[in-house]
């Protein structure tokens, strides 16, 4: 008789989101969240939204999030005050080569203005490779990608993927192009963002947000291709995190 060892999306999430937390970076992704928070706080204010900008716990798990698959390409739907554009520079600015960012409601960024934080120059270079798109569409963000011939490593969605996004994304995509999806809970939109993009990429798994201590859940979720999931004989991840 064959036995099998199951494991499922949520043990798998459970560990992962662990990792991540207990990340030796933290304090630092902490540092850098809160000296985004800071210096972006006064767009809240001059650019008022309903759906607001993330919390500083989901910044800093961007950022870490970020820093353990090291992109190089990034594309970001959702810009607004720029909190999870900065993050995610930060985390892998060792190896970023672009960030494509747009909104298609606001165009109130300057990147620019962000390179007096107190960052080490990886960081500061890497805020010199945000390419913002405001007052864009993503689906015109990302016909342009396709034709600057670029491929994406990561893709995070804070925003309502169409089937234009879709099929577009496909294009974009590599192989084993990361998934990162803000407001996964409830009825918001990126559990619909992670169901559409399960029903075209059904070889990716979902990591949903892990409750906290306190019992205050977290809205990031990673959508990852299977093919990417090794197991390690270590007790601890085999790389610095």
């Amino acid at each position: 008789m064959t036995q099998h060892l199951w494991v499922s999306e949520g043990m798998l999430a459970n560990r992962f989101w662990q990792a991540v937390g207990d990340s030796v970076y933290r304090s630092e992704a902490t540092r850098d969240a809160e000296m985004i928070s800071e210096r972006t706080a006064p767009l809240v204010d001059k650019f008022p939204s309903v759906a607001g900008s993330i919390s500083l716990n989901s910044a800093s798990l961007i950022w870490l999030t970020t820093k353990y698959f090291a992109p190089k390409v990034i594309c970001e739907v959702g810009t607004y005050i720029g909190r999870s554009t900065l993050a995610m520079a930060c985390g892998c600015a060792s190896t970023l080569t672009e960030l494509y960012t747009c909104d298609g409601t606001y165009d109130c960024m300057n990147f620019d203005d962000f390179k007096e934080l107190d960052l080490n120059k990886d960081k500061l270079d890497a805020i010199n490779k945000i390419k913002y798109f405001g007052k864009t569409m993503s689906h015109d963000m990302f016909a342009e990608i396709k034709n600057l011939n670029k491929k994406a490593d990561l893709i995070f969605i804070d925003g309502r993927l169409s089937d234009q996004d879709v099929s577009l994304i496909k294009q974009i995509a590599n192989p084993e192009c990361i998934f990162l999806i803000d407001d996964f809970e409830g009825v918001e939109k990126g559990v619909l963002n992670a169901m559409i993009l399960r029903n075209n990429f059904p070889n990716y798994i979902i990591l949903e947000p892990l409750f906290e201590t306190s019992g205050q859940r977290e809205v990031l979720a990673v959508m990852v291709p299977s093919q990417i999931i090794k197991l390690s004989r270590q007790q601890k991840l085999p790389v610095n995190m």
